[in-house]
């Protein structure tokens, strides 16, 4: 999802058109009828970009939709670097391995 948004933010940026990149999550159990979506169970990446008649509009190219109510935005950046959910040096010896599993569902 993060190569499809910088992609996305690149084509829309040469065609001069300001766009942003956008971290979140999204609803990890879809509706009954909902297809599920791509990048459910980890953090995911959109795009936003400024429409001079309509303002800001969003995007997701990993699931060809425009974002809704399963979308939720942590924050905007101008690329991953900016917004990354995660960051962090580790010193030391010896392998690493980090797993990392998401699960978003509404609360009443």
């Amino acid at each position: 999802c993060q190569d499809y948004a910088h992609v996305m933010i690149g084509g829309l940026r040469s065609l001069g058109l300001p766009a942003r990149y956008v971290s979140g999550y999204l609803a990890s159990s879809p509706r009954p009828g909902d297809a599920a979506l791509i990048g459910a169970e980890a953090s995911h990446a959109w795009v936003s970009a400024w429409c001079p008649e309509l303002g800001w509009m969003e995007f997701d190219p990993t699931n060809d939709l425009v974002p809704g109510e399963r979308h939720v935005v942590l924050a905007y950046g101008r690329d991953y670097d900016d917004v990354s959910p995660v960051k962090g040096v580790t010193i030391g010896g010896g392998s690493h391995t980090v797993d990392v599993e998401v699960s978003v569902r509404p609360i009443d």
